[in-house]
């Protein structure tokens, strides 16, 4: 809560948006007459629009549906188009731990390692950077949504808007100390119902003094992207990057020449 809070606090107005946390605890309403999950489902997940799942030692009870409720939550978030993300706690386990629930976790661990990016935290400033680039990135990803649905496009008409991803690689240096790395792209999504032709961007400083990050393929032109397709390609940002830069895309199609321009934040 207190991390959520914070990011409203130092986010919330660059990116126009505020983050109102739930708990099932705390925001559901005591409901008779059908499956307690369910009720759980309807009242705050099928509508919610970011779902952060953390596990340590247990992955919890049955639900009749799912091997847990949590399971559960993150299959129905997911399905309805909410961003879902996975944290795995790496503390010590404590001595009294149910080793059935272990071996359940990781199982679900080892099923979901092919359509999930799963991170680990121990201490409480690891889980707090993890959920800021979390909610970063969800927050872009639902305004990038949201412009594109302004001027909804006609059946024969490309719409392609660029946004930044970010990625964390963890690994460790020669003498074993964890370190944290961080990839940027730039990707470039036709949300339109036709293909755009001869795709093209640039970025340009928002001020004149601004530094744009640098493209090893800047000048890089997209023969065809299809209706639904992404195209990404890599960032190189350095400790002088301007923190948010405006990015101009140009395609063509069957009504001619296009244009959308849109500002992209890195941090």
């Amino acid at each position: 809560m207190e991390t959520i809070n914070r990011w409203n606090a130092i986010y919330g107005k660059q990116f126009g948006a505020v983050v109102v946390p739930t708990q099932w605890k705390l925001h559901s309403a005591a409901e008779h007459g059908g499956r307690p999950q369910g009720s759980l489902n309807a009242q705050l997940v099928e509508d919610a629009d970011i779902l952060i799942a953390l596990f340590w030692s247990r992955l919890g009870s049955p639900t009749g549906e799912s091997e847990s409720g949590t399971v559960e939550e993150i299959e129905t978030a997911h399905e309805n188009g909410a961003y879902v993300a996975i944290l795995q706690c790496s503390r010590d386990f404590p001595r009294d731990v149910d080793t059935e629930q272990l071996k359940k976790l990781r199982e679900f661990y080892s099923r979901s390692q092919g359509n999930s990016l799963m991170l680990e935290y121990d201490a409480e400033a690891d889980l707090a950077r993890h959920v800021d680039t979390i909610l970063n990135r969800a927050v872009t990803r639902e305004n990038s949504r949201a412009e594109a649905a302004v001027a909804t496009p006609s059946a024969t008409q490309a719409d392609v808007w660029p946004r930044v991803d970010r990625r964390e690689d963890v690994d460790s240096d020669s003498r074993g100390r964890i370190r944290t790395r961080h990839r940027w792209s730039l990707v470039l999504s036709n949300a339109g119902m036709a293909p755009a032709r001869r795709v093209r961007h640039r970025l340009e400083p928002e001020n004149e003094d601004d530094m744009v990050p640098m493209e090893p393929e800047a000048d890089r032109e997209l023969e065809v992207l299809p209706p639904g397709g992404e195209a990404s390609s890599n960032l190189m940002l350095v400790v002088q990057t301007a923190s948010q830069v405006r990015c101009v895309v140009t395609w063509e199609d069957d009504l001619g020449e296009h244009e959308n321009r849109a500002t992209l934040r890195f941090f």
